[in-house]
């Protein structure tokens, strides 16, 4: 059977009104942005091919995306709105289509974030231009450190991600970004975390801000 953009069409759509149930936010118009990344994720994995949106529901699709966290073998733990990921045994940082496999699940779950704990002296290993997820973790998330345990926390509003169409940010943005990571390459990932303002799309919705300083994680 062909699979077509309007899978991923259909997934967005669902997702929008899975955040409004959540969190009151109401996302009216398409995130093109989120579709085609949706698409890459149906494309680089072959369960998530199985989905079609004239035959299943997005239950089916939530399905399929556990199936695929089990044989990736993504742990995970569950509260009443957060999905918590320990990954302080990695010692790279996450790409950005496992971030979106994570920020699907959450939504699909009903989840209004999603926290992910990470061994802080990776971030000294790893040069910013090698990382495609940092700038979507540092604009969606919170961050937090414990310098006792040598521990980075980021905890992702997933409405943010959601609500952010980086198609549509603006060319002088886009620009300024661009050359923002260019100048910046050389960085650690520490570095850029200290340079970078966190969590500022977050910041621009009151109603995600007030959603995600109430969500406590344990340090």
């Amino acid at each position: 059977m062909k699979k077509t953009i309007e899978n991923a069409e259909y997934i967005e759509k669902e997702l929008r009104e899975k955040v409004s149930a959540t969190t009151g936010l109401k996302l009216t118009k398409a995130n093109y942005w989120f579709i085609d990344i949706i698409q890459m994720l149906l494309n680089c994995y072959p369960i998530l091919r199985k989905f079609y949106h004239e035959s299943m529901g997005i239950e089916k699709l939530q399905s399929l995306i556990v199936q695929l966290t089990e044989y990736l073998e993504m742990q995970y733990s569950e509260s009443d709105e957060l999905i918590f990921v320990d990954l302080t045994k990695m010692t790279t940082l996450i790409p950005c289509k496992e971030l979106m496999i994570w920020v699907l699940l959450a939504l699909l779950k009903g989840k209004t974030h999603v926290s992910l704990k990470f061994n802080e002296d990776i971030f000294d290993d790893i040069k910013v231009i090698n990382s495609d997820a940092i700038d979507y973790l540092c604009d969606n998330s919170y961050f937090l450190k414990n310098s006792t345990k040598k521990e980075y926390h980021f905890t992702i509003s997933v409405a943010a991600i959601l609500s952010c169409d980086y198609y549509n940010k603006g060319s002088i943005i886009d620009s300024l970004v661009t050359l923002q990571r260019y100048y910046k390459k050389d960085l650690s990932l520490k570095e850029y975390i200290d340079y970078r303002k966190k969590g500022q799309n977050i910041d621009t919705r009151p109603i995600l801000r007030k959603q995600s300083k109430r969500i406590k994680i344990k340090l």
